[in-house]
């Protein structure tokens, strides 16, 4: 007798309906997760922005020049303090010029950082003030020039710098 070979093939029967629905599925999902996720970044982006504009403005900075330009200043006369960072008495420094510039006669002052990079060709380990060219001028430390007419009339440096500020910035006493 021959055995009959019934193999039963099964067919999948699968509607487009259902692949379309899976489809709709899929991206309803993945649009929004693109719309949280944009949501996320637009509030993030706003709370910067709100930062940004509650901080502080940016100044253009008149007192603080280079040491390059010190001698082209509008003034006839001036003071230039040119400090280092590293010089403990900076702070000093700083407090008698903010008690000498409350002065109702003072002259304008200015200042330069000894340690920004674009004054490093004034550093050198013997100062010079006695120039013919601005080129010429050599700063060991903290220094206080006082210019007159294009040119240094003074230097003060170490403990005559603090004796001449402490002189200039007394209150006559009333």
């Amino acid at each position: 007798m021959a055995k009959k070979n019934n193999k039963k093939i099964k067919t999948a029967n699968y509607s487009s309906g259902d692949e379309f629905g899976k489809l709709v599925k899929l991206v309803i999902i993945v649009t929004l997760i693109f719309v949280v996720f944009y949501g996320i970044t637009f509030l993030v982006n706003k709370e910067k922005e709100e930062e940004k504009e509650t901080s502080n403005s940016e100044k253009i900075q008149y007192d603080n020049i280079l040491i390059g330009n010190i001698l082209e200043q509008p003034n006839d006369e001036y003071y230039v303090m040119i400090y280092d960072e590293n010089d403990y008495n900076t702070v000093i420094y700083q407090t008698y010029l903010n008690l000498y510039n409350q002065k109702e006669d003072s002259i304008r002052y200015y200042t330069a950082d000894l340690t920004n990079p674009l004054n490093s060709s004034f550093v050198s380990e013997k100062s010079n003030f006695d120039i013919k060219d601005i080129k010429d001028l050599k700063i060991q430390t903290s220094t206080l020039l006082k210019i007159k007419k294009g040119k240094i009339e003074k230097a003060y440096v170490g403990d005559s710098l603090k004796e001449h500020l402490q002189e200039i910035s007394k209150q006559e006493e009333e």
